[in-house]
């Protein structure tokens, strides 16, 4: 156990690591003739700034209402553009990828920039809803979906541990008493050529019904900082085991979260619905070989985030295929009841295209049981996993719970 912690501080050390941030969104200026000037920015505000007067005039000191300019623009991965012709006060915006060609026509240019801005918020012509389905397939750091720390993987995850947490006891079916779950994760994600880290806060109750039945009502709470950028996210959930063995039980639930961003400009709302299969083997030595099978569905729904109405219009289904191996923990000083556990999973998203549709979990755990006065925790375990997936997603993941 003792290397087990120092493992553990060596990884959370790495993880915490200082990196030098890189800028999710920026702007390249070209004016008249000049060379092009770039700006990174870490705000969509402070980009939606560098484009009034002021702020390409900042850019570019040779800027005059009247230049010719074209602002190339970068938005958390998503490439669009922004121009002025000699003389005139329209803007122009374009979304080379998604068919968008809008113009604005203003007394002075700030007053275009101000139109457009206001478009953008009224989603006008579904330009914001159009913009942030497509950021949901090209950005890596999306908070609402296609990475391992987005609302969508985070509902998905806690439906999936809400089932694979609670088996039945091999002499029957009986209760296990009612428990309350708290714990805390950290996770440090690679996502292309961001950095992400997320705090998570779990919170939980279940109690049993009668016959193995046990319903679980879940809240995780959690942060995602992002290249000086913070977003938030959390979810409420339900779940419902039914045991059709002693070791063999089905768990559907259903969610309802939210996520946003006012730094990333983003926001929605999702609900799923899961069906969770569990079983476990039971072998000499006290070892137990779990397999947890998920099928999810899920839909965004629209949001009202300060001045916008944010809409991302996603509909996807996920599998997610677990196996997980434990055996006691004897003659140590954890006491009675204590094992390790090694996990693999498997997740995958289906439908609307996200930017990374698929990543792979290997973990290891030791839980035991404390008894505190007349308090039994029934559960208390440290966790460390390591992830990896489709577009250079990877990442380690800290996780400390217990109930009681």
């Amino acid at each position: 156990m003792k290397h087990a912690c120092l493992i553990a501080g060596a990884l959370y050390a790495a993880m915490t690591m200082p990196t030098q941030a890189k800028d999710l969104f920026e702007l390249g200026l070209s004016v008249d003739s000049a060379p092009e000037v770039r700006e990174g920015f870490t705000t969509i505000s402070d980009l939606f700034d560098a484009l009034s007067t002021e702020g390409l005039t900042q850019l570019s000191p040779g800027y005059t209402e009247s230049s010719p300019a074209t602002a190339a623009l970068y938005v958390r991965g998503l490439p669009a553009e922004a121009s002025f012709q000699s003389g005139s006060t329209t803007l122009r915006f374009r979304v080379p990828s998604l068919g968008i060609d809008v113009s604005f026509t203003g007394e002075t240019r700030d007053d275009s920039r101000d139109q457009f801005e206001d478009y953008i918020k009224a989603n006008g012509g579904d330009i914001l809803k159009r913009m942030l389905k497509e950021l949901a397939r090209v950005s890596p750091v999306d908070p609402v979906a296609g990475n391992p720390g987005s609302l969508m993987a985070q509902m998905g995850a806690q439906d999936f541990a809400d089932a694979a947490s609670v088996s039945g006891n091999p002499g029957g079916t009986g209760s296990s008493g009612n428990l309350f779950g708290i714990g805390l994760g950290y996770d440090s994600n690679s996502l292309g050529p961001y950095d992400q880290n997320v705090m998570r806060l779990p919170l939980s109750f279940g109690f049993d019904l009668s016959n193995g039945y046990r319903l679980t009502l879940s809240a995780p709470i959690y942060r995602v900082e992002s290249e000086g950028t913070d977003s938030y996210g959390a979810s409420f959930g339900a779940a419902l085991r039914i045991p059709l063995t002693t070791d063999w039980a089905l768990t559907p639930a259903l969610r309802v979260g939210a996520a946003g961003s006012g730094d990333l400009g983003s926001a929605a709302a999702l609900y799923s619905g899961s069906l969770t299969s569990r079983y476990v083997w039971h072998f000499d030595g006290g070892l137990d070989l779990g397999m947890t099978n998920q099928f999810a569905l899920y839909q965004s729904r629209s949001i009202s985030a300060g001045d916008y109405e944010a809409d991302y219009d996603l509909s996807n289904r996920s599998l997610k295929n677990g196996l997980d191996l434990a055996g006691p923990l004897n003659g140590t000083f954890l006491g009675n009841g204590a094992q390790w556990r090694a996990w693999v999973i498997d997740t995958r998203f289906y439908g609307d295209e996200l930017y990374s549709n698929s990543w792979q979990e290997y973990g290891v755990s030791v839980g035991t049981r404390v008894q505190a006065g007349a308090i039994v925790y029934e559960q208390l375990n440290f966790g460390v996993s390591y992830l990896n997936g489709e577009n250079d997603v990877s990442g380690l993941k800290l996780n400390f719970g217990y109930r009681f």
